[in-house]
């Protein structure tokens, strides 16, 4: 599902005709064509080949040598292209596995890091510390909070500072996925780190505020207030944040959003404006997602997405976020989140009250709602949370895959959804063949091989009912 999100974490698979193409949800990107033959090998031919001896016309045999010659390294390329060609696939393979195995391993070095480092300010009482000083500027509670969130936020982003430039900087360069600079990737992180500190300042505040008036159900009114803060962020990421790090600017190409806007028609959706982002500023990769809610619902379009794909490949690929909407698919995601919330607050709860108990003394806190309780709380509200995220990719997958039912559906074109999808992997470089572990793990979208079949079956089954 195409969401407002900076960045996906999540990689898709398939395999084609034998070559390993690759995919991000939403993400798509051109495809390399190739002349084959019907067995399906692919030729580089360049001259035609006669390797008769020459007639007794005078000619002399060092012209027949060099014919001879010339035949025989004629042969040599075709052979040579051949052989290089037929192992692009396998090169293709061994590189999107590199590359995945090395994203992964960070993912992991990351929450690993995570996990210790947050620990180690718990125990070794880094938040008390911060605190001691902060009480010399003010003793106000709520300057307390924010100066204390603010240098907590700070001090993570420092701290993962060295892993994320390696995973969102070195790495993407390194197999030609990006297109920043050094000094881009770091204006954004900057960009970033201005919108979290008084969004964390102001989580901080109304969670701390909310344990401290209602402690025993301090976890049941932060879900309630999640959802209407979720709408509210959802409606004003599109005007807000946005355009801080892409431009938009209406489609240039009119033909193109009239065909979308109508596509959208059809299934009842109304479209505010078909909207263009120039993404390339970013990365190689592409994207399509709607954005806001209501009356302010748009296409975004990214410009790489319009310089790879046909019309028609737009077309299913919007036809899938279509899906979306008329699904309702937002609402079930923020139904979903909200169980999710409740549930992760409650153990939350739970394990903070049992650790203050038990250990409040060494860790210098006393209540939940002190402010040196926050590294506590992000600590298992993060810890949790990981457990939860193989089921939430579950659910995910199956909201994919029946999306990828509609767009068939809505635009009859199972060979335009079918290159789609396959334009969609080849340059992303996500693993052909993840473990059963990394796709439960970390998927949210279903491996483009499945995508494709589905597109084979529904076109089987469109053939079968006309006959």
């Amino acid at each position: 599902m195409g969401t407002f999100q900076r960045e996906t974490n999540n990689w898709v698979p398939y395999r084609w005709h034998e070559t390993m193409c690759f995919a991000l949800p939403g993400a798509m990107i051109p495809k390399i064509r190739h002349a084959t033959d019907e067995a399906g090998n692919r030729f580089v031919w360049r001259d035609t080949c006669d390797l008769r001896l020459p007639a007794s016309d005078g000619t002399s045999r060092e012209e027949a040598a060099m014919t001879i010659s010339r035949s025989l390294f004629t042969l040599l390329k075709v052979g040579l292209s051949s052989a290089v060609s037929n192992n692009e696939p396998m090169r293709d393979q061994k590189r999107a596995k590199k590359y995945n195995d090395s994203k992964q391993q960070l993912v992991l070095a990351g929450m690993f890091l995570s996990f210790v480092g947050g620990a180690v300010m718990i125990f070794a009482r880094i938040g008390t510390k911060f605190d001691r000083r902060i009480v010399r500027v003010s003793s106000n509670r709520f300057a307390r909070r924010t100066i204390f969130t603010a240098i907590l936020t700070i001090f993570d982003l420092l701290a993962s500072l060295p892993l994320g430039f390696y995973s969102g900087y070195v790495l993407e360069h390194r197999y030609e996925l990006s297109n920043q600079t050094k000094r881009a990737w770091l204006i954004e992180q900057g960009k970033g780190l201005i919108l979290a500190l008084p969004f964390a300042a102001l989580v901080a505040n109304v969670l701390l505020e909310i344990i401290e008036r209602w402690p025993k159900r301090w976890w049941l009114i932060t879900t309630a207030l999640a959802l209407p803060f979720t709408v509210l962020l959802s409606q004003l990421a599109p005007i807000l944040i946005a355009p801080l790090f892409n431009r938009y600017e209406a489609l240039k190409d009119e033909e193109l959003a009239a065909r979308l806007k109508a596509l959208a028609a059809r299934s009842g959706i109304n479209v505010a404006n078909v909207l263009q982002m120039d993404m390339s500023r970013q990365t190689k990769k592409a994207n399509a997602f709607f954005a806001g809610m209501g009356q302010t619902k748009r296409i975004v379009l990214a410009d790489t997405l319009l310089e790879s794909f046909t019309p028609a490949e737009i077309e299913v690929i919007v036809a899938h976020e279509i899906g979306h909407q008329a699904h309702r698919d937002l609402w079930r995601f923020v139904a979903l989140g909200t169980v999710f919330t409740a549930g992760l607050s409650f153990v939350v709860d739970v394990l903070a009250n049992q650790i203050v108990r038990r250990l409040g003394r060494q860790i210098d806190v006393e209540r939940l709602s002190d402010v040196t309780a926050l590294p506590l709380l992000s600590w298992l509200l993060t810890s949790v949370g990981l457990t939860l995220t193989p089921l939430q990719n579950l659910y995910s997958r199956i909201i994919e895959r029946r999306a990828d039912t509609y767009a068939l559906e809505l635009t009859n074109d199972p060979a335009a959804f079918e290159s789609a999808m396959q334009r969609l992997g080849e340059l992303n470089l996500a693993d052909p063949n993840p473990s059963k572990f990394v796709k439960y793990t970390m998927y949210s979208h279903p491996p483009v091989a499945e995508r494709i079949e589905r597109a084979k079956r529904y076109a089987h089954d469109a053939q079968a009912q006309n006959l």
